[in-house]
């Protein structure tokens, strides 16, 4: 971060998940997949973009589908697995340890807190984690929004429950394309949480602050949310 930066007209923050509020596994649940259906990483993104993404799927009934899609039944079986296995963690998520403390301190603010992810059908929870309860005011996910970031419609969604403003929100997120340019396109002011120190050809505008951990966010934000009442509504 270069230098103070002040969104006095701020009153929400919303955030990605994995990888933003959320440790990811070394190896995400689509690359786990693209390993058991022997296809690359970015074929297992794009496939699951197409569909996976943007609905309620049981664990074994996207195992099956993917399994008989590529032609290859008895690869439902371990795909169950790694599938199952997300979903048990979706239901228990590992924060990073700036987590709480961040979304405390902004919510002590007035900042209405919500996160919005990318997420395989089959991981989503049937209720949101207790962390989650406690700390945001919603999960957008794009199984049930439809939507997928950076798809302007994923963050049109925020903005309906919420009832905000475009330049009233600011999204934080790991990935420069889905968070930052997406969030940007939408009009929202934007955050690039770079805790691993990437590097790539996709980077963000010079007026994108990077910070490496969440402990920094409070410093770009007033000290109030502006006023007016803010209303929030849990996604679902």
């Amino acid at each position: 971060m270069s230098g103070p930066v002040v969104w006095s007209g701020v009153r929400a923050v919303c955030f990605d998940m994995g990888g933003t509020l959320v440790r990811p596994e070394e190896v995400a649940t689509t690359g786990q997949v693209a390993e058991v259906l022997g296809i690359s990483l970015e074929e297992a993104r794009a496939l699951m973009g197409r569909r996976a993404k943007r609905r309620l799927v049981a664990p074994q009934d996207l195992a099956h589908e993917l399994a008989a899609g590529f032609g290859r039944p008895a690869l439902a079986v371990p795909l169950a697995k790694v599938l199952e296995r997300a979903r048990r963690r979706g239901e228990d998520p590992p924060l990073y340890p700036d987590v709480r403390d961040t979304l405390s301190a902004l919510r002590q603010r007035g900042f209405s807190l919500y996160a919005l992810t990318n997420a395989l059908g089959s991981s989503v929870p049937d209720q949101e984690p207790e962390a989650f309860r406690r700390l945001l005011d919603g999960v957008f996910y794009s199984a049930r929004t439809g939507a997928v970031k950076p798809e302007r419609e994923a963050f049109a969604a925020v903005e309906h429950a919420s009832q905000l403003r475009p330049d009233e929100l600011l999204h934080v997120g790991d990935s420069v394309n889905a968070d930052v340019h997406g969030a940007a396109a939408a009009g929202w002011h934007t955050v690039w949480l770079d805790r691993h120190h990437k590097a790539g050809p996709l980077m963000p505008a010079a007026s994108t602050p990077c910070l490496r951990s969440l402990n920094a966010l409070p410093l770009l934000l007033p000290v109030r949310a502006t006023a007016g009442t803010i209303t929030s509504e849990v996604a679902g």
